[in-house]
């Protein structure tokens, strides 16, 4: 936006004539011209019309198409789960990087091109983004979006699954976290959640604690943005050690806290409302009694989405999952074999490794198949590639389900089928 067009638009927005915003200091002519473009103002005019629309004369004159930008960021879903807009980016932005505007606005939209980087595996121009919105924010002294941009770009590691490298640069942040989060207290919650996110591959150690500090710290914020999700983990780790009290408490918790908190999202991701934390995906010890369940939640998922409650692109990715988990439980392994696709359970959205690893672990019904159907060959082979996807992160606490697969499927223990907890 220039500079004129900037001015006729906050006079605008004040419902001020030309002749209010002119106040006597220079002529209605002259900044008809201004707006116009056909003038440029002096700095003592500029002065005056900045005071005139109680803005500073660095609002007026910063760099970029306001409207532009905000047209470029309305235009594409960048934050769904299951697609990101890779042609919008090329074709619509990349070509235009003159026309960011320096504002909020603008440093979201710089937010957006690192992450496709990131997705790119370009990680010097990536970090070439991060400057810029450091910088931008340091220049007008705002010191605690700073740091939430280095919150936010560990989380644009996550699009690479570079999760070392968001581990340490969190870490490297924890000092000016801790100074600024007086300006801003939520910088705290969403340190430590990443903190204990990004632990998993690290330092397993911690994780537990960081989870539980993210549930203090929800109470003493009343900010619960983390607290499903630090609910889940903590339940699902205990009942993968067997600790079984310890799982019954923070389920018990997180059915009170759906109780009063019903969102999309925990429609699409519980399968089961008594037992919203499970411990075993797909090696259980009753299949008909999982089959049943699936079958009720697919019609209730098909429901909704008939209803218009559920996002139709949400539905196209899980869909095809819960139909072919459901044949699974029903042992119609012929009907999995024959639908199942290399990649269906891989989001291209920025998933933690404690969803990476369920995720792995749930297409496991497709060399658990070729298993039961006798085609040994084939199911260590399609077991293998699914374990390329998750290399960096296969020693974790939670793959030991994926574990137990793995043992099934290459005959360690013939005959294994463990119970659910």
């Amino acid at each position: 936006m220039t500079l004129g067009k900037r001015i006729r638009q906050l006079r605008k927005e004040r419902n001020m004539t030309l002749v209010d915003l002119a106040g006597g200091k220079i002529t209605k002519g002259m900044l008809s011209l201004i707006e116009n473009d056909k003038s440029q103002p002096s700095m003592t005019t500029l002065s005056h019309i900045a005071k005139k629309l109680d803005v500073s004369i660095g609002y007026l004159t910063r760099e970029g198409d306001e409207e532009w930008t905000r047209q470029m960021l309305a235009e594409a879903d960048f934050s769904h789960y299951f697609s990101f807009p890779f042609e919008h980016i090329e074709k619509n932005i990349l070509p235009h990087l003159d026309r960011v505007s320096q504002d909020s606005k603008g440093m979201d939209l710089y937010n957006i091109i690192r992450i496709y980087y990131r997705y790119k595996g370009e990680h010097a121009t990536a970090d070439e983004y991060t400057e810029k919105i450091g910088n931008f924010y340091r220049r007008i002294g705002i010191e605690h979006l700073v740091v939430k941009n280095r919150l936010n770009d560990a989380i644009s590691l996550m699009y690479s699954q570079d999760y070392t490298e968001a581990y340490n640069r969190l870490v490297d942040s924890e000092a000016e976290v801790m100074e600024f989060k007086a300006y801003d207290p939520h910088l705290e919650l969403e340190y430590v959640y990443l903190k204990g996110i990004f632990s998993v591959p690290v330092d397993m150690g911690e994780c537990i604690p960081l989870a539980n500090r993210v549930i203090e710290l929800s109470y003493d914020m009343e900010n619960f943005k983390y607290f499903f999700s630090a609910n889940m983990i903590l339940g699902y780790y205990y009942g993968l050690e067997g600790d079984m009290e310890n799982h019954g408490k923070y389920e018990e918790r997180l059915k009170q806290y759906l109780q009063f908190n019903s969102q999309e999202k925990y429609e699409l991701e519980l399968i089961d409302a008594d037992h919203p934390i499970t411990v075993f995906h797909v090696l259980v010890d009753d299949a008909q009694q999982r089959a049943d369940l699936y079958e009720a939640y697919v019609r209730k998922i098909e429901a909704h989405h008939e209803a218009g409650s559920i996002q139709s692109s949400n539905m196209a990715f899980y869909h095809p999952l819960f139909l072919l988990e459901m044949a699974y439980f029903k042992k119609d392994y012929r009907m999995v074999v024959e639908n199942y696709k290399e990649g269906m359970y891989i989001r291209s959205a920025a998933q933690h490794p404690i969803d990476r690893i369920i995720m792995a672990t749930r297409s496991c019904i497709y060399p658990l198949s070729l298993h039961h159907l006798g085609e040994g060959r084939q199911a260590r082979e399609a077991f293998e590639r699914i374990e390329e996807t998750i290399e960096d992160i296969k020693h974790s606490v939670f793959t030991k389900e994926f574990s137990m697969i793995r043992d099934i499927i290459f005959e360690e223990n013939r005959g294994m089928v463990p119970k659910e907890k």
